[in-house]
């Protein structure tokens, strides 16, 4: 902090709706969270945010809350629905398959204590373009293009970070990933794009004259 003066509750609530808060950014504004968790935690409820903490990796964020929950706090509440505070970027379902691709990857290696898990950029580029549909990968230069315009996205976000591996490019995903985006929205997601593959090997089967489905593979 600037001065000497003691932090207080709503310096907390202030740096929180500026963006995520890691212990190591501010030691003493992380323990006024830690202090204060129950208080922030109904205050952002009240305002339409949850407040996400994570005491393991020290990161603490607002997630905003659905609409329909929004909806629904106003109907039991009798009043006019809160718009949202915080707006989401959209990512292209390409951009959707690199970040949960990185987040498995992180996750993974995490369980196992691990949180500097490093990921050479070509195994991304591999990884995911072996996730597109057979007719798409032809396009090797321009799907990683995009892979990377999908990366510096994610560095500008603060998701990952720039390393090298032997001398090779490579990222390292950062914890602030296994916070910010939910596991089991990307379970959701890790399925659909499972339907998606599926469905795309059906229609190529059928498009070269081959029966689709298991017995067509």
């Amino acid at each position: 902090m600037g001065n000497e003066a003691p932090v207080a509750t709503e310096h907390v609530k202030v740096r929180l709706l500026a963006g995520p808060l890691r212990e190591d950014d501010d030691p003493d504004l992380w323990k006024q969270l830690l202090l204060g968790r129950d208080h922030l935690v109904k205050w952002f409820d009240e305002i339409g945010v949850e407040l996400v903490v994570h005491t393991d990796y020290r990161i603490a964020l607002l997630r905003q809350t659905s609409e329909s929950t929004r909806e629904r706090r106003a109907q039991d509440k009798g009043r006019a629905v809160l718009p949202a505070l915080l707006h989401s970027r959209a990512l292209s379902f390409l951009e959707s398959q690199v970040l949960a691709y990185l987040h498995d990857k992180l996750n993974s290696a995490a369980s196992m204590g691990i949180f500097d898990q490093a990921i050479l950029q070509s195994d991304v580029h591999d990884a995911i373009i072996n996730l597109q549909p057979e007719s798409q990968r032809n396009n090797e230069a321009t799907l990683t293009n995009r892979i990377n315009a999908a990366l510096n996205k994610f560095k500008d976000y603060g998701l990952i970070e720039e390393t090298e591996l032997s001398g090779q490019p490579a990222v390292e995903p950062q914890l602030m990933l296994l916070v910010m985006v939910p596991r089991d929205e990307l379970e959701r997601f890790s399925v659909l794009i499972g339907d998606l593959i599926d469905s795309g090997r059906l229609a190529e089967g059928d498009e070269n004259g081959r029966p689709g489905g298991e017995d067509g593979e």
